[in-house]
């Protein structure tokens, strides 16, 4: 998601064109607050658009700590997200 972001559309699409999913990861970026908290929050059309606004910012915070885990690896990208595990 970050890297998606900070680099444009088009040179990104061009530069992972051939790529291919080595796994089926989560796609948690979409679900990840409805899914670990209560349904009784979403209710409410206030708390849920509140709910989506913080998600953002929380798959955000999760997908930085990527930058953490890549920077001793040497051999793989500043962004790379493909990790088994």
């Amino acid at each position: 998601m970050i890297e998606k972001e900070l680099h444009i559309k088009e040179l990104y699409n061009l530069k992972h064109i051939n790529d291919k999913e080595l796994y089926s990861k989560n796609k948690y970026e979409s679900e990840l607050l409805q899914r670990s908290l209560s349904n009784v929050l979403y209710k409410n059309e206030l708390n849920a658009s509140f709910l989506n606004l913080l998600q953002q910012k929380i798959v955000w915070m999760i997908d930085s700590t990527l930058i953490v885990r890549n920077f001793w690896n040497y051999t793989v990208e500043k962004y790379y997200n493909r990790h088994s595990t």
